[in-house]
């Protein structure tokens, strides 16, 4: 929490945020008062650099967006939302001229996970060549195949034809 707590720009980059963060979910098992007052402050410092005519402005509202965010993206992580809140005053999700409440937060949360955190997940998450078990990893050829092609070669091999002595 020190981490998002700090003034200026947040300088992680968002595989960053992703791999050492604190998850939303753990940081309220571990620190719930501290959880929620951290994210009131960055919701709330979000509002007021933001100069809309309709935003946040009581208590009661920028409590209901902090608890709606907590229940609505716990996978997040802190580290996560700091960089979206500073997305949000730079306008890397859009203008926010007229109106700043939490569907916009919730469209800028959600503009973030389709874009940005699914390139980090797919980098995460591709496919590693191995090179074992030969002496020349160049002849091993790898060939995704679909699970119909799977299912076909394992078809002819339970129905392959028997030869019988006989010639037929």
């Amino acid at each position: 929490m020190q981490t998002i707590s700090k003034a200026g720009i947040l300088k992680l980059t968002p595989t960053e945020a992703f791999r050492h963060g604190t998850n939303v979910r753990k940081a309220m098992r571990i620190a719930p008062q501290e959880t929620r007052l951290t994210l009131v402050t960055l919701i709330g410092g979000l509002c007021q650099f933001i100069d809309a005519k309709r935003t946040i402005t009581t208590d009661t509202d920028l409590i209901f967006t902090v608890e709606a965010i907590l229940e609505g993206y716990p996978a997040l992580t802190l580290e996560e939302l700091r960089l979206i809140v500073d997305g949000m005053k730079r306008g890397h999700y859009g203008k926010y001229y007229e109106r700043l409440k939490l569907p916009e937060i919730e469209a800028a949360i959600q503009q973030y996970e389709s874009t940005t955190k699914a390139e980090v997940l797919e980098r995460i998450h591709t496919y590693k060549h191995v090179e074992r078990g030969t002496d020349d990893p160049d002849k091993i050829k790898f060939e995704p195949q679909s699970m119909a092609d799977l299912k076909r070669k394992r078809w002819f091999e339970r129905f392959k034809p028997t030869t019988t002595g006989n010639g037929e």
